[in-house]
């Protein structure tokens, strides 16, 4: 394995990426270099941390966004990538890693999600016009990352069985998550002060547990229309809504077979848990809160 150091041993990232062979490390010095396009497999690309070492020159030799990972097994840690005219960050590879990421001002989304089983942790996405994270794959876990003040979505999910831990959507300009694919895990979220729903359920058999979900704008959590067979268990909804519309947690109208149970809702406009079309084949079970429609859905 050989260390090549940027820019004292090659002026470029991508110098050193095409002088390397599988399993070498780069190293990146503080400073601000041009984008790049990863193609060999096992790579460990490391900067001198967010803040210090920036990606924002010219964009990947092979498109508009300031990275594209097109090699699989890469570690990515320890910069900012901003100011690009397409994505921050194309993944386009599997079992990546990428640690400290930080993604900004972007034009398109700040990390761009289209192939299977990567890892992200400690990454920020913000100020990106699209969403902060656009996952349109499957198998991926995203853990303790920060997502905010997109114009798009904080998290879009639209590929099933990703997992999504212990993470922050905070002000974007939609909804914080929304999940557009069944069978993943949403547990231990915050969404907060997003101008769309907290946590939006647009498919089925997804599991919503644990999350704190306040001040969004529109609904705290929202079921779509038939999207069947979600669990809504154990998460705290406060102070979501802006009129008799909204609500902490609203289940749409032809949502059946869900599971609301155990979450705690309080101070949400107009109520706390509204079932449009009444309760069905839904299943509502020790909720705390002050009011529902229709009532009797709270404890």
């Amino acid at each position: 394995m050989t260390i090549h150091v940027v820019p004292t041993e090659f002026a470029t990232i991508q110098a050193a990426i095409d002088a390397a062979v599988a399993g070498d490390s780069i190293q990146i010095l503080a400073g601000t270099f041009d984008g790049f396009n990863v193609t060999k497999e096992r790579l460990k690309i490391v900067g001198c941390g967010i803040g210090k070492t920036v990606i924002a020159g010219n964009p990947s030799p092979v498109s508009d966004n300031g990275i594209d990972l097109n090699a699989n097994q890469t570690i990515l840690q320890g910069f900012t990538v901003q100011g690009f005219e397409d994505n921050g960050v194309e993944i386009l590879s599997g079992s990546n890693v990428l640690v400290n990421i930080e993604t900004k001002f972007n034009k398109q989304q700040g990390i761009d999600l289209d192939q299977n089983f990567n890892l992200f942790t400690n990454c920020i996405s913000s100020f990106n016009q699209f969403d902060g994270f656009n996952i349109t794959s499957s198998n991926n876990c995203v853990i303790e990352c920060s997502s905010f003040q997109n114009e798009g979505e904080g998290f879009f999910i639209g590929e099933p069985s990703n997992t999504i831990i212990n993470n922050v959507a905070n002000e974007n300009f939609d909804e914080g998550i929304n999940i557009d694919c069944p069978m993943s895990k949403i547990f231990g979220n915050k969404s907060l002060k997003n101008i769309g729903n907290g946590i939006e359920v647009d498919e089925i058999n997804n599991n919503i547990i644990s999350n704190l979900v306040c001040n969004n704008e529109a609904n705290g959590i929202f079921i779509r229309s038939n999207e069947n067979q979600n669990v809504i268990d154990s998460n705290i909804v406060r102070n979501n809504g802006t009129d008799d519309t909204t609500a902490g947690i609203l289940v749409d109208n032809g949502a059946m077979e869900n599971v609301i149970r155990f979450n705690k809702a309080k101070n949400n406009i107009g109520v706390d848990i509204l079932a449009e079309g009444g309760i069905g084949t839904n299943i509502y079970d020790g909720n705390k809160c002050e009011n529902s429609f229709p009532d009797g859905l709270c404890t």
